[in-house]
């Protein structure tokens, strides 16, 4: 395979992962981290790509961590408990495993709501908590989108290196 097929099909990936940060059907991060994968196995590492594939997989990780960081931030600034996040957590597991990542939004909000209703039995502090948790859902779809383009971008370096 010519090392220019590799980096146009690496190239087609990474986007589809960008594409997937926001699109609930495809892995985002995870696809982006594969495509440079290939590319530096089948494509060569040269000198510089051992260090930049090391960035990529760093700010790739930091995207998973973001997502759950970012997402319970904005509950808890919002009222919630450490109780109803651990239960918006658990939910969200449970949504995405049996429906889809909008199954893991919808279990991590319901859970939100349903915890903070059950400790408070105040519907606008739970509702505000769970809208708490949807806005940091918001939040961390833009940090993973930026990491993405990061990604992305220190991959491009690393083709312009060689």
């Amino acid at each position: 395979m010519s090392k220019t097929l590799v980096t146009v099909l690496a190239a087609v990936v990474m986007l589809l992962g960008l594409a997937g940060v926001v699109l609930p059907a495809l892995p985002g991060l995870a696809l982006i981290w594969l495509a440079a994968l290939g590319y530096g196995l089948l494509a060569g590492w040269g000198a510089s790509g051992p260090w930049l594939f090391g960035l990529i997989t760093l700010l790739g990780l930091a995207g998973l961590g973001s997502e759950l960081w970012v997402t319970s931030a904005g509950a808890r600034v919002a009222g919630a408990s450490g109780w109803s996040v651990l239960a918006g957590i658990v939910l969200g597991l449970i949504g995405l495993l049996f429906f889809s990542p909008i199954g893991a939004v919808i279990g991590l909000t319901l859970g939100i709501l349903g915890g903070e209703y059950l400790r408070l039995k105040d519907w606008r502090k739970a509702l505000s908590a769970a809208g708490g948790t949807l806005a940091g859902c918001g939040v961390s779809y833009g940090v993973k989108l930026l990491l993405g383009m990061v990604m992305i971008g220190a991959w491009v370096a690393w083709v312009l290196i060689g």
